[in-house]
């Protein structure tokens, strides 16, 4: 019988595991870069889509959770609806009898994304904000009505407004 060999349990050593992928730590370095790259007209899309840049999805986290780097990204997306809006107005003035319905769809569709990149800047909707006294808040005052003291005409109109305002109220 041939001699038996010695049954070994050599384990491998645990080497450190090393991240796979792209970054996901914020640092202020990135965000620069992303803030930079976006007021020279690339999008985030094209700026993630680099190896050693982290994901948009990273970016989206980055966001919610580092209120510095969201006001600073929102100036970036201003400056880039305005770097949008430069490439609008040369398109238009290059458009010619000869490419006036390729450019008319181009138009149309930096138009609506220079909207949705910038809609404060650049949306066609309008806002409006109610402030009260010197900008400060709405102050309400109530004020009662003592039915007893109107006239019959009055007392009659006021019931029959108070219960136009319940229909309404109801969805009637």
């Amino acid at each position: 019988m041939p001699p038996r060999k010695k049954e070994t349990t050599e384990v491998a050593p645990i080497e450190p595991k090393r991240s796979v992928g792209r970054p996901s730590k914020f640092t202020q370095e990135i965000a620069d870069y992303i803030c930079e790259e976006m007021i020279n007209g690339r999008d985030l899309v094209d700026i993630c889509s680099k190896d050693e840049m982290p994901s948009r999805a990273s970016v989206y986290r980055w966001l919610r959770e580092n209120p510095v780097f969201e006001t600073q990204y929102a100036h970036a997306r201003e400056a880039l609806a305005d770097f949008e809006m430069a490439r609008l107005k040369a398109m238009a003035d290059a458009t010619t009898e000869a490419n006036v319905n390729s450019s008319r769809v181009k138009l149309n569709h930096y138009q609506w994304r220079v909207m949705k990149i910038a809609p404060r800047l650049y949306g066609d909707r309008t806002r409006t904000e109610l402030t009260g006294e010197n900008g400060g808040p709405i102050q309400v005052k109530s004020s009662t009505i003592d039915a007893r003291q109107l006239e019959p005409e009055a007392r009659e109109a006021l019931k029959q407004a108070l219960f136009a305002a319940k229909r309404m109220v109801d969805g009637e």
